[in-house]
């Protein structure tokens, strides 16, 4: 129900506070400005630890107020309970020099019930949603969730629609009945409905989505309707043993229904590069911004399948975005084997690889 995401809202509102003063911190939000880091599939240690040193640095040189993790938190299957050593090895310590919030996003391999990362083991994920009375920077209060930034205004410069996208693209069904038949699709409905209303409401200067799965991608597992399309080998094609929401299409659906046209950005992980890619019409105006290149990388697959501001794979990297008024800055950096910046100024600090900017 609604009611469900007000609460879950209320909670991130009342819950860690992060630090102003800390690396990455830029002394807050002022006078409109909000400044934060894009990262997803970044539970795979130590290459997470990698990437974090040059968001520290990013974080020292242009500010930042809070980060986003684009789901694929934990490798290769999440969390055995909320107390799993694995939210130290994953979580705090790499990004322990930052301090602000991370709001976080469940991933396909944070419900997996193998390391194939199928998802099917939803209660895994829920011991991500717990372990945010435990942290003081991981926030994650509900599967799905909404979040304005500055905290508690009435008409937040930014608001962030959190999506729990996992349960509607598995590949292996859930044996717990209450993710699975009609209490599947209950959870889902009510996820779009929840969401619906959540945007009917929002006041805020700039909506932003964010979820694991991508609705366009030029990566392996490709576009929302034709997930795995092109991957070798296609495991959607294993029929009666793989789901079929698998491909993705009844995801398509519950994207353009509730988000597509409606936010600014969708921000996602899932494939293992870096994607800027242009708005397509069955999305209306929503930019497509895919981070999933936080701990692993792949090539890319298909560079021709939607048309890209900027792609590049076969790197670690991860984007920083500032909205300053009516227009939002968005730039790529790319990170190299032990922490190293790909690109780098004439004094030897990180510089983006890519930066651009829109107006609204």
């Amino acid at each position: 129900m609604f009611k469900r995401l007000l609460i879950a809202t209320a909670l991130v509102l009342s819950g860690c506070q992060g630090g102003s003063d800390e690396i990455g911190s830029g002394g807050g939000s002022s006078g409109g400005v909000v400044r934060f880091i894009v990262l997803g599939d970044s539970g795979a240690p130590p290459e997470s630890g990698d990437v974090a040193k040059i968001v520290e640095k990013v974080c020292a040189q242009r500010g930042c107020d809070f980060a986003v993790g684009a789901g694929d938190n934990i490798y290769d299957q999440g969390a055995d309970s909320v107390d799993d050593p694995i939210f130290q090895s994953a979580f705090e310590e790499p990004y322990k020099n930052l301090d602000f919030p991370f709001f976080m996003a469940l991933g396909n391999h944070d419900n997996s019930n193998s390391p194939l990362g199928g998802g099917g083991t939803n209660e895994r994920g829920d011991h991500e949603v717990a372990y945010t009375a435990k942290s003081s920077k991981w926030t994650m209060p509900a599967r799905y969730y909404t979040q304005g930034w500055p905290r508690g205004s009435s008409k937040p410069v930014v608001e962030l629609f959190v999506l729990d996208s996992s349960p509607i693209t598995h590949f292996f069904n859930d044996l717990n009945p209450a993710w699975n038949g009609a209490n599947l699709e209950t959870y889902i409905a009510e996820q779009k409905t929840d969401m619906q209303a959540a945007l009917a409401a929002s006041k805020a200067t700039w909506k932003f989505a964010l979820a694991h799965h991508p609705y366009v991608s030029n990566g392996m597992h490709g576009n929302a309707g034709n997930y795995e399309g092109g991957a070798q080998p296609d495991l959607c094609a294993l029929a009666g043993l793989i789901s079929p929401s698998c491909r993705g299409a009844d995801y398509k659906l519950f994207l353009e229904q509730t988000i597509c046209d409606k936010v600014d950005v969708f921000f996602n992980g899932h494939d293992h590069e870096l994607y800027w890619l242009k708005p397509v019409a069955s999305c209306g105006k929503t930019h497509h911004i895919l981070s999933g290149a936080a701990s692993k990388h792949r090539s890319i697959q298909d560079q021709a399948r939607n048309e890209a501001f900027y792609q590049v794979g076969d790197t670690h990297g991860f984007f920083w975005v500032e909205l300053r008024g009516n227009r939002f800055t968005g730039a790529a950096y790319r990170v190299g084997a032990g922490g190293i910046a790909t690109d780098v100024d004439d004094k030897g600090e990180p510089k983006p690889a890519f930066e651009m900017s829109f107006t609204k």
